[in-house]
Parts: C-alpha cells; sequence; structure tokens
C-alpha cells in the first residue's frame, strides 16, 4: 500500500499543477485518443512485443511484487535501469503531447491527456511485469515512469521551461550485449541538459550556445559484460555541449520553415551525439 501511496501523490501533484498553464482543458478523453490513435496503438504494441519477447511476461501463474532498489551497486544495474524507465516514459509522452499539440491546438489539454495517455501505457506495463518470472511489478520502476511523465508535463505547461531543460541519452554499443540495444544499460549515458539560450538574459549573448550537461553512466553490472568490463563502475558526469538548435538548426531554419531541419532538431533534442560534449567524471563507484 505504501508503494500506491507514494506513486499516486507524485502522480497527483503533477496532475494538480495545471493552473500554471492559461489555456482552457476543453478536450475529451475519447477525442484526444481518438486524435492520436495510431501513436497511441504504435506505442502499446511495442510496449507488448518487448513484454513477450524480451520481458517474459505471462511466466508467472501468480502477481509478485519486485523490489529492485535504486542506484545501489548491488542491483542489477546501479540504477541505469530506473533512468531508462524515466526517460523511456518522457519520450512517450513528449510524442504523445506534440501530436495532440498539433491536431488540437489546445497546449492544456494536450499536457494533460497526453500524460494520462502515457501513464496507463506504463502502468500496464507494470502490471504484466507483474506477471513474468524474471521481474515483478516494481514500485521504483512506477515512480521513474511517473518522474518521467511528470518532467514531460512541466515542461509542456510551465512557460520557458521547454527552452531550458532536456532529457536525453547517448548510445555508445558495446561488443557484449549488441543483440539487446533496449537493455544494454553499458552502451548508455542519461544526460539532463540546462540550455542557456532559454533564459532571457542570455539569449543575446555567446552563452546561448551552450548548455551544462549532468550525465549519468553505467557499465559491467552484467556477467556477460566481464571480458569487455573487468570492474563494474558507475559515473556521476558533469560537462559543457554544445546547443546545436540555437548554433545550426534555429539559423539555418529561420526563414526557411524546411521539415528536414525541423526533424534533425527535434532529434538533438532527445538524443545527444557523439563529439559536441566535453565532460568530466565528479563521482565514480566501483563494485
Amino acid at each position: 500500500m505504501k508503494r500506491f501511496v507514494l506513486s499516486s501523490a507524485l502522480f497527483l501533484t503533477i496532475s494538480s499543477s495545471a493552473n500554471i498553464a492559461h489555456a482552457a482543458d476543453t478536450l475529451t478523453t475519447a477525442e484526444a485518443a481518438s486524435a492520436i490513435k495510431w501513436e497511441v496503438g504504435l506505442i502499446t504494441a511495442g510496449a507488448i512485443y518487448l513484454g513477450v519477447d524480451s520481458w517474459n511476461w505471462d511466466t508467472s501463474n501468480s502477481f509478485k511484487f519486485n523490489d529492485e532498489g535504486w542506484f545501489g551497486l548491488d542491483t542489477g544495474s546501479a540504477g541505469a535501469d530506473k533512468l531508462g524507465h524515466m526517460y523511456s516514459s518522457y519520450l512517450i509522452n513528449e510524442l504523445f503531447n506534440k501530436r495532440l499539440n498539433q491536431k488540437t491546438d489546445n497546449k492544456l489539454a494536450a499536457a494533460r491527456k497526453s500524460a494520462l495517455f502515457s501513464s496507463a501505457i506504463m502502468f500496464g506495463v507494470e502490471i504484466f511485469d507483474g506477471y513474468s518470472d524474471d521481474h515483478g511489478f516494481s514500485y521504483e520502476d512506477l515512480i521513474m515512469n511517473t518522474a518521467g511523465i511528470g518532467v514531460s508535463y512541466l515542461k509542456n505547461t510551465v512557460p520557458g521551461l521547454d527552452d531550458k531543460l532536456d532529457l536525453r541519452v547517448e548510445y555508445e554499443p558495446t561488443d557484449s550485449n549488441n543483440n539487446h540495444p533496449i537493455t544494454n544499460y553499458s552502451a548508455y549515458t542519461y544526460v539532463a541538459a540546462l540550455k542557456l539560450g532559454g533564459f532571457q538574459r542570455l539569449k543575446t549573448t555567446p552563452l546561448k550556445y551552450f548548455e551544462l550537461q549532468l550525465g549519468y553512466h553505467t557499465e559491467g553490472f552484467k556477467s556477460s559484460e566481464k571480458d569487455e568490463f573487468p570492474e563494474a563502475k558507475t559515473e556521476l558526469r558533469f560537462g559543457i555541449g554544445l546547443d546545436l538548435s540555437e548554433l545550426i538548426f534555429k539559423p539555418l531554419d529561420r526563414n526557411e520553415d524546411n521539415p528536414l531541419l525541423q526533424a534533425m532538431d527535434t532529434f538533438t533534442r532527445y538524443y545527444r551525439l557523439p563529439y559536441t560534449s566535453t565532460s568530466t567524471v565528479i563521482d565514480e563507484r566501483v563494485r
């Protein structure tokens, strides 16, 4: 019960902050679902496929909980899987929100309904995880799912926040686990980027081309990776990156309204390209 109270409280806190937006939510759930039925259907189908193919859904006859821990060195990936849940939920919600905005032109309604649909899908994933011998229902996953959706919701309702904050990943394939890219946690760095160009006082200065970035990377926590990574470790990294939107895409697209440039701009808001940042390790843990 405590687990559900924690996750429910977090979700309600996010939902109750809707008064920071100024549009009226006049879009019904049915209308919103109809507007993005293909997007919702595609994400749902993808989750079901992964659940059956990779997460061993329906292999347990009874529902079970699984206390997976958070970022400890004694966990399966030192929290990389938790950040994966957060980022995936964030990405799904961003997709739903952008498509609803395009189709309904109602910012608050898009934010609320996309959060509803994203939460429903990710909650469903956890329910089915409860019937997997390998997983189980994890309240840590549920909280991180809600956190990812919450960050997206706030970005889409708090004025100016979308211009200041991005969540991204960088993926560098490893030799030992290339056949499972989604769960190849040693290949990922999870990044939070603070975009200086989003601050009014810096918009007309050269600082607008830069970001402050905080990244988290783990490696070597799977037994199959021992040859490639002799020791399991985590790294918390702080760095400076280039804001490619300010540096390249906005100037190029200022008067052209080019769909290709806009798509590339969008991509770099969710994925950090190699060689666009420099960082230093501010905390390292070794198991």
